[in-house]
């Protein structure tokens, strides 16, 4: 039972970590667009990544390591649709009415 909890103790820590990061550049972008585009572009791979390996392995019929392959898709596809919208509000976030 220990031996459970001490690997995924680390797994947590990272996750933890990882979210604190996101939220961070979350709203560091809200002052600074070019953050929110270059997460969308990685957002953009990880999400074209995500739908590529899914789609393998429907294909080839081999069960991945944690989740089924619909899931895997739907992970990318969520991932992918996420960044193209932090991607359209980085740059509709400039447009500002004109005072003439």
């Amino acid at each position: 039972m220990l031996s459970e909890f001490l690997i995924v103790s680390p797994l947590l820590a990272v996750v933890a970590v990882v979210t604190v990061v996101l939220i961070g550049l979350l709203i560091w972008g809200a002052r600074n667009p070019l953050v929110w585009r270059l997460l969308s572009v990685l957002g953009m791979g990880t999400g074209a990544g995500f739908l590529v390996w899914g789609i393998l392995l429907a294909t080839m019929n081999e069960g991945p390591p944690l989740v089924s392959p619909a899931g895997i898709i739907a992970l990318g596809a969520g991932a992918l649709v996420g960044s193209i919208v932090l991607l359209v509000v980085s740059y509709c976030g400039g447009c500002r009415t004109r005072k003439e």
